[in-house]
């Protein structure tokens, strides 16, 4: 979308000021959409500012996935760790609705966790004429993260973003290709871009890349390539795979980066003067098995200052105390295959059949 108008970079403390501004002043509507919302101390203060805005007669309408009624800090509720927070998170849902605001959940995990890789990971949030879209849940981690959302008043994304809420509280999950890119849509625009690239790509995503993403970004003809990811991947089992996944990237002409912190930031920036950005990690378990949300944004001007300040400050990756040994090469590929082609693979062969909504 060219000329893009009303939007603006925020990152994570830029967000949470501006969100809660907008909801202590919203006076018509409030429409919520995250992965994880935690009954911790953010979690509360937005819980409250949703309450007194439904207290006001706005129509506040909640979607969150069913993931947050089973893990909080990114820990199952049966963490004893955790197991308060996950009860005060439970009663924190139970209080909103309580309070007039409409709360529904997403993508149950069903029997033995059948369809527990197939979760609805949009981020977006509308208050009155403005909307949000981005990577950010809400929680003490996420809102701690390096992060980022784009805060817009164009008209035909937030109508686009409203839309799409409507259809997934309806149980909808049809994809669609508007001024937003849900779902299916997402995969064949980043194709589209990578292959089109011919100067420069910048990949940023804070989880290992897939087998798939790593090919596609070596076929690629753009002369610059280089990928942001995260310094150590904070799903354990993943961790094993990165060798593999660096090093083929290395021999692809790939620079590897990083940032100083842990990050949960994902854009592609191609050319500079494409950029794609919201809630998906730009993997194929994102894009085939993840109800997802998109912007594509080709202003000049946002491009310019989103670059300088989300490049800034990010250094080589340095892999220090990984093991490269023959043996470490072999188990990086074995889980890089296997996540690729068996976990990813069978979590597509279900993701279809996996109910939209949930009954609580």
């Amino acid at each position: 979308m060219g000329g893009d108008t009303g939007l603006r970079l925020l990152d994570n403390r830029e967000f949470v000021e501006d969100l809660h501004r907008a909801l202590a002043s919203a006076e018509r509507r409030v429409l919520i959409q995250v992965m994880t919302f935690d009954g911790d101390a953010s979690g509360l203060a937005v819980a409250d500012l949703l309450a007194g805005a439904a207290g006001r007669g706005v129509d506040v309408r909640l979607l969150v996935d069913c993931f947050a009624l089973r893990y909080v800090s990114d820990r199952k509720d049966t963490d004893p760790s955790v197991r308060d927070e996950a009860a005060e998170t439970k009663a924190m849902f139970d209080r909103l609705r309580a309070a007039g605001v409409a709360t529904t959940f997403t993508q149950p995990f069903g029997p033995v966790k059948f369809f527990g890789l197939s979760r609805n990971h949009k981020k977006l949030y509308v208050v009155d004429d403005h909307a949000y879209l981005g990577g950010i849940n809400i929680s003490d981690h996420n809102f701690a993260w390096r992060d980022f959302m784009i805060r817009t008043t164009d008209p035909a994304i937030v109508d686009a973003l409203t839309h799409d809420f409507a259809r997934t509280e309806r149980g909808d999950r049809r994809s669609v290709n508007t001024t937003v890119l849900t779902n299916r849509e997402i995969e064949p625009a980043f194709t589209q871009i990578i292959n089109g690239a011919s100067r420069s790509i910048v990949l940023a995503s804070p989880y290992s890349l897939d087998v798939g993403i790593v090919k596609l970004l070596g076929q690629a003809r753009a002369p610059a390539k280089a990928v942001i990811t995260a310094q150590q991947n904070n799903y354990r089992w993943l961790r094993l795979a990165e060798p593999y996944i660096w090093s083929r990237l290395a021999r692809a002409g790939v620079e590897l980066r990083t940032y100083p912190d842990f990050f949960h930031a994902r854009f592609l920036l191609a050319d500079d003067d494409k950029l794609l950005i919201g809630s998906s990690n730009f993997s194929r378990h994102s894009f085939r098995c993840n109800q997802e949300v998109c912007l594509l944004i080709t202003d000049a001007e946002f491009i310019a200052g989103f670059k300088a300040r989300m490049l800034a400050d990010t250094g080589p990756l340095e892999p220090a105390g990984r093991s490269h040994s023959p043996a470490a090469a072999v188990t990086g590929a074995v889980v890089a295959h296997f996540y690729f082609h068996a976990l990813i693979g069978a979590a597509w062969f279900v993701a279809p059949f996996t109910p939209a909504l949930a009954r609580r």
